[in-house]
């Protein structure tokens, strides 16, 4: 399925890598915050 051409244009698996990407990312900062600022 990943091996098709037009694989990148189907709103499901776009909207998905897109959640997982936001997700990911907003994990990221936010354990990068509770570390650099620790609440005691």
């Amino acid at each position: 399925m990943a091996t098709e051409p037009n694989g990148s244009d189907n709103p499901m698996l776009v909207l998905v890598s897109g959640i997982l990407l936001m997700g990911g990312i907003a994990v990221f900062i936010g354990w990068g915050l509770t570390h650099a600022y620790p609440a005691g």
